[in-house]
């Protein structure tokens, strides 16, 4: 629950309502968390990155949004690789090689743990999505963010 704990950002020793019988206190922590992304300027999606262009030209002001198609790795032996996946106009959901499926690496009491630790910040990220697609949509419609 690390993005939950980030945006929500509660008191020193809140963990243990992140687990347990504390549902009231996850509440509280969630619905911060999301008024707190909503204050965002700009909300970005990794997996449609591409589709992101007008925001980031509006609202950042960015003229070269080329960044957001080209994939990058993190550390240089990793910079060049010749998959043919290098450029991609969908986003990083595009990449078929950049996804690994967790139950197929996790044995299953790991896969358990690490599903029930992070199932707050999986809602939050269905919620940052929903935040952009909607700011999408309002720009589609003469609202929000104006296409160039």
């Amino acid at each position: 629950n690390v993005y939950t704990k980030t945006f929500a950002d509660p008191p020193v020793g809140a963990r243990k309502y992140f687990r347990g019988d504390f549902s009231k206190e996850r509440r509280d922590f969630m619905a911060k968390a999301i008024d707190t992304l909503s204050k965002f300027h700009i909300v970005l999606s990794m997996e449609w990155l591409a589709y992101g262009a007008p925001q980031v030209r509006s609202i950042l002001g960015f003229d070269d949004v080329s960044a957001l198609t080209t994939r990058v790795r993190p550390h240089i032996t990793q910079a060049k690789r010749d998959d043919g996946q290098d450029k991609n106009n969908l986003g990083s959901a595009s990449i078929a090689k950049a996804s690994w499926v967790p139950k197929e690496y996790l044995d299953a009491e790991q896969y358990k743990k690490m599903s029930e630790d992070l199932v707050l910040d999986e809602v939050l990220t269905d919620v940052a999505r929903r935040m952009f697609l909607e700011r999408l949509v309002c720009e589609d419609v003469g609202g929000g963010v104006a296409i160039q």
